[in-house]
């Protein structure tokens, strides 16, 4: 775009000399003085205008591109530091999953030792979802003594629970 604004300034420049140079070989060829009548002042000055125009807006333009190339630059390191940060988060949940994960399989195994009277009171006092879960992770012949164990209305609620699948 730049380019193509200096082009149209080089050549009104050209077109302008040009002129001038075939009035003024005009005028000499008859041999006469070489005048420039007001038209031609005017369209001097008129050019002359455009010109300075023309370099004001590729100067704001230089500008405009520089401080893009900058927001460009400090953009892309928010996006590198964004990206880091999905990283990092995704580390830690990964650990988080770990932990939680072991914390539960040592869960299961002190339920599963403990005898279905003893856990049913217990399991009755969770949640249906936390039942479910826990009990979706014990053998099916522990799940049997512990169900009959539970009260009534949370065993039928439970029991729907486990038959769906996650």
């Amino acid at each position: 775009m730049i380019r193509d604004m200096k082009k149209k300034k080089y050549v009104c420049v050209s077109i302008l000399s040009f002129l001038l140079l075939c009035g003024a070989s005009l005028l000499w060829a008859a041999d006469k003085p070489v005048s420039v009548n007001q038209e031609s002042m005017e369209l001097a000055s008129t050019l002359q205008q455009r010109e300075k125009n023309v370099d004001a807006k590729e100067k704001e333009l230089v500008l405009r591109e520089q401080k893009n190339g900058e927001l460009q630059k400090e953009i892309d390191a928010k996006l590198v530091r964004l990206s880091e940060l999905q990283q990092e988060i995704s580390e830690k949940l990964a650990e988080i999953k770990q932990v939680q994960d072991a914390d539960f399989k040592n869960l299961i195994k002190v339920y599963s030792t403990m005898s279905a009277s003893k856990l049913g009171p217990l399991l009755d006092q969770m949640s249906d979802e936390n039942v479910s879960r826990i009990l979706r992770a014990m053998k099916a012949d522990q799940v049997a003594k512990i169900v009959p164990k539970l009260d009534s209305e949370k065993a039928v609620r439970v029991s729907r629970l486990l038959g769906r699948f996650e």
